[in-house]
């Protein structure tokens, strides 16, 4: 693995990438949040356009069930 002898002091570094990582983090949470809501948006835009056309290939209405069976 590692074949050099640690010097003093080294043993105790740590590198804190918190301030450096918090910023991409916000970043991730509001492209996700974002994203989301967009999806939430044209799945009920398109719900609501399904629902405002109605199929005009019915059968019609004077039809009684009797005859159809």
């Amino acid at each position: 693995m590692f074949s050099f002898i640690a010097q003093a002091g080294y043993a105790t570094a740590t590198v804190d990438f918190t301030a450096d990582l918090s910023s991409l983090l916000v970043g991730l949470v509001t492209l996700t949040a974002l994203s989301a809501g967009m999806i939430a948006f044209e799945a009920v835009r398109y719900h609501f356009a399904q629902k405002a056309e109605v199929p005009t290939e019915m059968a019609p209405a004077t039809i009684e069930y009797r005859q159809a069976a």
